[in-house]
């Protein structure tokens, strides 16, 4: 009987131990509200203030950095996807777990955007060299004496040239060939002989003191008459100087 009551006692004894064993047992893990802290820095470690700050998960939020710094408070546990965002800056984009009550860091450092590629440098071709022009004074009859066309078709002879056209002295015994030129103007001017010129479907009559202006890109062929050669003074506005 007395062995029966100790065993009672330890029995008493024992049992309120082990519940003051469990009731004092690590507590159960907190799993909120959510607070993260933001820290937004440039790649030297300087804060960028006036950054956006997105966030996005259980809930969405939108704020911006004061010196570099933000809070989100108050949020509920889950995962969340940030979003950085300022002009001059590349985006950055960052997830991060939201779980406990104590403050959860964010650190971010944002990167400057790249400047953009120099412009390739243009480059100019050097101008063409200078013209070497010469100031012509012709004594014409002794010119054309001297360059007599003789019994030849035709004969051609420079007078003189600038940078905006040159002048020649043409004989013709036989017919030019129809044809243009693209890149002046001819100013045509009869010292002697007869002949006549075709152009734009017109027929005109050639003889000492006549004038002619023939446009550029115009059809045309000059030919003698009895009176041979046919002496002209062509000028040519436009011509390159050769």
């Amino acid at each position: 009987m007395r062995r029966m009551l100790i065993v009672s006692v330890l029995a008493l004894i024992v049992v309120p131990r082990q519940l003051d064993a469990q009731r004092g047992g690590a507590p159960p893990a907190r799993t909120g509200p959510v607070t993260f802290a933001i820290n937004v820095t440039d790649a030297a470690g300087a804060p960028i203030g006036d950054v956006t700050v997105s966030l996005s998960g259980p809930v969405t939020r939108t704020t911006r950095t004061e010196r570099g710094r933000t809070v989100f408070e108050s949020l509920p546990t889950g995962t969340y996807q940030f979003r950085f965002e300022k002009a001059g800056y590349v985006t950055l984009e960052r997830e991060v777990a939201g779980r406990g009550a104590k403050p959860i860091d964010v650190k971010v450092s944002l990167e400057s955007v790249p400047a953009p590629p120099p412009k390739p440098v243009e480059v100019v071709p050097p101008p063409p060299p200078p013209v070497d022009v010469k100031f012509a004074v012709l004594d014409l009859p002794a010119f054309i004496e001297k360059n007599y066309i003789g019994k030849a078709a035709g004969k051609t002879t420079p007078m003189g040239c600038a940078p905006g056209g040159s002048s020649t002295l043409v004989q013709i015994n036989e017919p030019l060939a129809m044809h243009t030129h693209d890149d002046s103007d001819e100013f045509i001017y009869v010292i002697a002989g007869q002949g006549k010129a075709q152009l734009s479907g017109r027929e005109e009559a050639l003889g000492p003191a006549v004038f002619l202006m023939i446009p550029r890109g115009m059809p045309h062929t000059v030919s003698a008459g009895p009176k041979k050669p046919l002496v002209l003074m062509s000028v040519r506005a436009g011509d390159k100087c050769r």
